[in-house]
């Protein structure tokens, strides 16, 4: 019982200490680093409860999660294409370089994606 309750309390302070370590590293990417930034802190957070063995729910509509994280994954795609030059008038709107939307938009993207795995009936 007491390595159970070591295990919650610890591992999401390890798993905490590699992102914030790692994420320094990804700065001089500009764009990549960006959406590397935030698939990172969002896988680190959508692995966050089952490593520590917090949580081990099953989720019957999880599939489902597919395709809204396939739209964000577009989506960073195409800003990236726009960035670079591409023009695609429909998604000229939705376009930012602004890192913090691109970091926002890559976490999103990673949880739903890894959530969906995770929990793949």
């Amino acid at each position: 019982m007491f390595l159970r309750k070591l295990t919650v309390l610890v591992v999401p302070l390890l798993l905490l200490a590699a992102v914030c370590l790692l994420l320094p590293l990804l700065t001089p990417l500009g764009f990549a680093g960006a959406a590397l930034k935030g698939l990172l802190a969002g896988t680190a957070l959508a692995l966050l409860l089952p490593l520590s063995g917090a949580s081990r729910r099953r989720e019957p509509f999880a599939g489902l999660l597919w395709l809204p994280a396939l739209l964000t994954l577009a989506l960073l795609v195409c800003q990236y294409l726009l960035l670079g030059g591409t023009d695609i008038p429909v998604m000229r709107a939705l376009a930012t370089s602004d890192s913090e939307v691109v970091l926002a938009e890559g976490a999103f993207a990673a949880f739903m994606a890894v959530f969906c795995v995770r929990t793949k009936k």
